[in-house]
């Protein structure tokens, strides 16, 4: 009985999702499968590419013949894409020029893409223009070691949910309010590093007001992690999103336990549905002081009951 390939008979929309449950690289090496699988892989929704991972266990020599395979993969599928992208995620770190970092991200952007995960740090790189025209964007997370974020005026992100900021320098006071107030509907924010407990999403000094803009700005915000400098200086009034949306809180590097009590004791007293406050102080602070500091935020005033506080 002559074999049949009863799986290339299969519609497109049918071919397109198997291929979803493989790697990008994965799903392009079906290419050479036959004239029927070619072009397939280019209305897949989800580009994944990570040349971090991909280095972890080579040599010198073996990585500089791996970033430019991997700079000649990667332009194939993006040229090629025709449909527009779910998911885009990209971590090169330094391995890759900037202005060809610049094109894949205009690229993704172009195709509409909904959550766009980057990871960069090329020299003197400024975040393309492009990435804040994309009204699609529900999910933004960008790690940009040695990079410049550059927010024009008017941006507008009406479906962000998740806003992720690692590493981040912002280039002035307005490009920092201009991307806060651009996320009305923002549910999760997080601009920490867990690593080495330092700031590193670079608040300009004197963006005093950072926390108001934000919590302003921003609604229907449920989980927040930053750093404890972005609590500097706290509302005087309460915004909307504490009193009733926001469950999860986490704070990084605190120094000394003054500073913990004052404002966890803010938070416990006016943010009314917090499910769970972790605050994540620095090495100096011994188990002893973190045992009397919970001692005392446990007899504080606080608006939610069902608050469990976590002093690590």
């Amino acid at each position: 009985m002559e074999d049949v390939d009863r799986i290339s008979d299969l519609p497109d929309s049918i071919l397109t999702h198997i291929l979803s449950f493989l790697s990008t690289k994965e799903a392009v090496g079906t290419s050479i499968l036959s004239s029927r699988w070619r072009y397939i892989f280019t209305l897949v929704p989800n580009l994944h590419f990570d040349l971090v991972d991909d280095l972890c266990h080579k040599n010198l020599e073996s990585c500089i013949l791996h970033i430019k395979s991997f700079i000649s993969f990667f332009d194939k599928p993006l040229s090629l894409h025709e449909t527009s992208l779910d998911r885009f995620h990209l971590k090169c770190r330094e391995m890759v020029h900037g202005p060809r970092v610049y094109s894949w991200i205009s690229t993704a952007v172009r195709r509409g893409v909904k959550h766009l995960d980057i990871s960069i740090s090329p020299d003197q790189f400024t975040s393309p223009g492009i990435m804040f025209t994309c009204r699609s964007l529900t999910t933004l997370k960008l790690d940009f070691t040695c990079s410049v974020l550059d927010v024009p005026r008017g941006v507008p992100f009406p479906n962000l949910k998740t806003l992720h900021l690692k590493s981040v320098e912002f280039l002035s006071d307005d490009t920092t309010k201009c991307l806060l107030s651009s996320c009305n509907n923002l549910e999760d924010l997080s601009s920490c590093e867990y690593a080495d407990l330092l700031i590193n999403v670079k608040w300009s000094s004197s963006m005093d007001k950072g926390l108001e803009i934000l919590l302003s700005s921003s609604p229907e915000l449920e989980k927040l992690a930053c750093h404890q400098e972005v609590l500097s200086k706290l509302p005087e009034k309460v915004a909307y999103c504490l009193l009733s949306k926001l469950k999860v809180m986490e704070i990084l590097g605190f120094r000394n336990d003054k500073d913990v009590i004052e404002k966890a004791k803010y938070i416990l007293k006016n943010v009314g549905a917090l499910q769970k406050l972790t605050i994540r102080t620095l090495p100096n602070i011994s188990e002893a002081k973190k045992l009397k500091m919970s001692e005392v935020l446990l007899g504080s005033p606080r608006e939610s009951k069902h608050c469990c506080v976590l002093i690590v």
